[in-house]
């Protein structure tokens, strides 16, 4: 098992878009924070992308008790991870989610199995 712990603050899917003159297209928002968990997810990789099919776990650590849908969460993780963890995030064949508050460390942890 591979473990990985971002410290970047990962956002909802639904500011995932915005309308720029008619047209839909990713918001500055989720470009840069998809590029920040990158980065900080290429600095603790050290080894090739996977090419099977994998299990992950993530756990997001949020720093308070607000109302939050945790599907809204994954769909960046897992976007970022591509190219340095796996191909492609269509490789995950099982995943699971967990909620937990940490006020004093915030932070998203993937178990890659």
């Amino acid at each position: 098992m591979k473990t990985i712990t971002l410290y970047t603050k990962p956002i909802p899917v639904n500011q995932r878009t915005m309308i720029v003159r008619g047209h839909q297209t990713s918001s500055k928002k989720w470009k840069d924070t998809k590029y920040a968990l990158a980065l900080e997810t290429r600095s603790q990789v050290n080894f090739k992308p996977f090419t099977s099919t994998l299990a992950i776990n993530l756990l997001f650590y949020f720093g308070d008790n607000r109302k939050r849908d945790i599907d809204a969460y994954i769909k960046i993780v897992l976007d970022s991870m591509e190219g340095i963890v796996y191909e492609n995030d269509s490789q995950v064949a099982e995943l699971h989610c967990f909620k937990i508050i940490d006020k004093e460390n915030p932070r998203t942890v993937i178990e890659i199995i």
